[in-house]
């Protein structure tokens, strides 16, 4: 089951707004999002702290990704999830 929502994060004092998807599994749950047209997935690790994995094809992982980008996503999701 994946349900889509958008969250609007501050990034070098520019508004952006990326649109995620909760894929949920069994016991887990993912937020799936597009980044730098890269598919980045974050989930909880075992001490409870967001982490990002970027999925897709070994052409595609090489690429790079702004991780100033992907560390205010991190920060807004765990701001909104500890509310």
């Amino acid at each position: 089951m994946e349900e889509s929502f958008n969250i609007t994060i501050l990034h070098h004092g520019i508004e952006k707004v990326l649109e995620g998807k909760l894929r949920i599994s069994a016991y887990t749950h993912q937020f799936l999002f597009h980044i730098d047209d890269s598919e980045i997935v974050l989930e909880r690790d075992d001490q409870g702290n967001f982490r990002a994995i970027q999925i897709g094809s070994f052409s595609e992982i090489t690429k790079k990704i702004d991780q100033s980008l992907v560390q205010a996503l991190i920060k807004e999701m765990e701001t909104i999830m500890n509310e």
